[in-house]
């Protein structure tokens, strides 16, 4: 819901950086690449060191990156429909690489599974509506995006990591992957619902 009701205030911060980045002749789609690299490789560092306290800032720069590459594009004037495209695709395997890592080294595959599929039904919810109708993102404000599921699964790491707490006999990582597996999966079925309704009032003669 953030990510769609404040996407305002999330570019203009990301502005002043991203002229930088023009100056220096970076291209968005370049800035994506980069950002999934990073990703992969802070990935292959979790396997090999199971340091997941390091994992989480190398993360939170990846995520930094991919929130730049957009405010690039419009600062640049150089927006286009296959750089959204690269940028979706580049999100979901950004996801996926980061579940499976952490499961891992967690063991936590049952909740990583249920909240990596959420994640992934969420997103396509919205896209494969937008093949039957005409949708704007402004009309998705919904319970947990994709802003909502990356803090919630990093603060989750790193309060596991810095505040070693447990409880129900489980550390705060294991209680924010149940959380979101259950918060994605219901923001797939408010997605399916108003997916529903936009297909039948916009399919009408």
């Amino acid at each position: 819901m953030i990510q769609t009701t404040q996407k305002h205030w999330f570019n203009r911060l990301g502005t002043p950086p991203a002229r930088l980045l023009m100056r220096l002749g970076i291209h968005p789609n370049s800035l994506t690449l980069l950002g999934l690299g990073g990703c992969a490789a802070a990935c292959w560092y979790l396997l090999a060191t199971r340091n997941l306290a390091v994992f989480v800032w190398l993360c939170l720069a990846c995520g930094l990156i991919d929130v730049l590459d957009g405010s690039l594009a419009r600062v640049s004037g150089t927006t286009s429909k296959f750089g959204g495209y690269l940028d979706a695709m580049t999100d979901r395997y950004f996801e996926t690489m980061v579940a499976v890592s952490v499961a891992v080294v967690t063991g936590y595959w049952f909740w990583s599974v249920a909240a990596l599929s959420g994640s992934l039904i969420t997103s396509y919810a919205k896209a494969r509506a937008g093949l039957e109708v005409s949708v704007s993102n402004v009309e998705w404000p919904d319970l947990i995006e994709r802003t909502e599921r990356a803090t919630i699964y990093l603060l989750g790491l790193g309060l596991s990591q810095w505040w070693p707490v447990r409880p129900g006999g489980h550390d705060l990582f294991y209680w924010a992957l149940v959380g979101l597996a259950v918060g994605t999966h219901l923001t797939a079925l408010q997605r399916m619902a108003r997916a529903r309704r936009l297909i039948a009032e916009r399919s009408r003669p």
